[in-house]
């Protein structure tokens, strides 16, 4: 009778023990991260500082001088591309390691802007003279 207890708390530690196992090596391939580069660029040519974010995080960066970025993501994460005067534009990364974007102006939602000492303003709020 001791015998058939003690082979019967071996395989229940080993269900569990496996069971464990199992959940450590699906929770490393869901929380996998890639890193991720591209260039971002509009028609004219690459972009210099456009915000990339993975959404609904904290995980940032932005685009160098020549529009290129690298940003570590997890593999089923999406990118948010943002940049002042342009559609904001997100892209799947689905286990890409490489991610070029090609944002559109949106001339709609921008405003004159003048640009007074080391502030901004809008021209319909300035009343004054200007120099």
């Amino acid at each position: 009778m001791t015998n058939f207890l003690i082979t019967k708390s071996k395989s229940k530690y080993f269900k569990n023990l496996g069971f464990l196992i199992f959940m450590l090596v699906f929770s490393a391939a869901v929380n996998a991260q890639t890193t991720v580069s591209g260039t971002v660029s509009d028609s004219s040519g690459p972009i210099p500082g456009v915000n990339i974010i993975v959404k609904g995080s904290n995980i940032n960066t932005v685009s160098n001088f020549d529009g290129t970025y690298t940003i570590k993501a997890p593999a089923t994460a999406i990118l948010v591309y943002s940049f002042i005067g342009y559609k904001v534009k997100e892209v799947s990364v689905a286990n890409k390691s490489k991610i070029d974007v090609l944002l559109e102006e949106d001339l709609n939602n921008l405003k004159e802007v003048v640009v007074v000492g080391y502030g901004t303003m809008k021209r319909g709020d300035l009343t004054g003279a200007v120099s």
